[in-house]
């Protein structure tokens, strides 16, 4: 892919790395405090990449609930995402082999940022989409090793209340939405 076009993807990103910092840490330092091992975080972040169907698979996970109780819970948490995938069927139509990929990178962030973004001249879409997800992830995973890593070092103590932080953002962007609406 050209420079430019990295470079504009990048751009465009730039948001969504400062919020998956902010979730994607408490995310990973949840991890460390209930137990779990610290490269839990991050493959979790790899191979899930639902931000908040992790933190509540932390949660179900500690809680001992079933298989059946995890699924269902899961399903209907991430149940919008077929609203977004059936509102993506043109764009997406010839994006060719990457499509697997878009279809499962497919956060809430990433969608905001496809469908409100202009892929540049010439650019090939699929792999300015694909960059875009990308990018995204690697945010979620980056700021999941760092919480996982901090949790370390950080007496479990003092981590009370960070499984908090995820609804805590969703509160600043409904105030900021309602704002923006008046």
């Amino acid at each position: 892919m050209n420079r430019t076009y990295a470079l504009q993807a990048v751009k465009i990103t730039v948001p969504v790395f400062f919020g998956y910092l902010a979730i994607g840490i408490p995310f990973g330092l949840m991890v460390v405090n209930s137990g779990y091992p610290c490269w839990i975080a991050p493959a979790m972040s790899l191979f899930m990449y639902a931000g908040a169907g992790q933190y509540m698979a932390i949660g179900l996970l500690a809680s001992n609930a079933s298989l059946p109780v995890m699924f269902v819970t899961q399903l209907l948490l991430n149940s919008r995402h077929i609203v977004y995938g059936l509102s993506l069927i043109k764009p997406f139509r010839n994006v060719g082999k990457i499509k697997p990929y878009l279809v499962f990178a497919l956060t809430d962030e990433t969608y905001a940022l496809m469908t409100s973004c202009t892929v540049p001249p010439n650019a090939n879409p699929a792999k300015f989409y694909g960059l875009i997800a990308a990018l995204d992830q690697s945010y979620w995973i980056l700021g999941s090793i760092i919480g996982a890593v901090a949790g370390l070092f950080i007496p479990s103590q003092h981590l009370q209340g960070v499984d908090f932080a995820l609804t805590l953002l969703f509160v600043v962007l409904l105030i900021d939405q309602i704002k923006s609406t008046k």
